[in-house]
């Protein structure tokens, strides 16, 4: 990678900056998404994965090369230090803690390595505006869920959950399809109404979040 971003190496990848490859790191991730989800052999997951890291190599590459400061190195290292510091139940004393434990104890973390005071974090603090809406939208609801400001079990994301009785432990698969099917049908609600469902559901989320924090302050 050093090589092909070098000055001599490949014109193409000397080319490229963090803003143009931007959309290659999105289709690689969906690439080995699609990959998981399609149950394809280990190889081609291997593959896939492999892509990723070339993206994750590739940005290193070009930190380096334009004196940014860092390089893969860097990136691993501050990693490492990152994972031993937010998994003090493994690297610590702290002993073995059960999921939910841990939900609380990674949002104190984040506070200390902030410089913030206990408690003063948002549970919505750190959510990518940028993200997909449908995957920005499970990002607040479960995030809103684990500090149990909402119950979604309960409806309370929405006055009507039809939906929420039919989701159970060996009910998961009968849960999803009737979900998809549910999500697919407002999509095409939304077509005939000519309204864009990305933006409905980013505005919904939205609401939900300016109600609920509301409330909580």
């Amino acid at each position: 990678m050093r090589t092909m971003v070098s000055p001599g190496g490949c014109a193409w990848h000397e080319a490229q900056t963090h803003e143009s490859l931007t959309p290659f790191l999105v289709e690689e991730t969906a690439e080995f998404i699609d990959a998981v989800e399609r149950g394809l052999p280990a190889e081609e997951i291997r593959s896939e994965l492999g892509d990723v890291l070339y993206q994750v190599l590739f940005h290193a590459a070009i930190a380096e090369r334009d004196g940014e400061g860092y390089d893969l190195a860097a990136v691993a290292s501050a990693l490492d230090e990152k994972l031993i510091a937010r998994h003090p139940h493994v690297f610590g004393d702290r002993g073995y803690m059960s999921v939910e434990e841990l939900h609380a104890e990674w949002e104190r973390l984040k506070e200390d390595a902030a410089g913030e005071e206990r408690g003063s974090r948002s549970p919505l603090d750190g959510i990518p505006a940028g993200m997909p809406a449908l995957a920005r939208a499970a990002k607040v609801v479960d995030r809103l869920h684990r500090a149990e400001l909402i119950n979604p079990s309960a409806g309370d994301g929405h006055p009507e959950n039809p939906l929420a009785a039919v989701i159970g432990p060996d009910e998961q698969r009968l849960a999803e399809v009737g979900i998809g099917d549910a999500i697919l049908a407002l999509v095409m609600r939304a077509n005939a109404a000519g309204v864009d469902p990305d933006r409905a559901l980013r505005l919904s989320v939205d609401r939900l979040a300016a109600r609920v924090m509301h409330g909580e302050s």
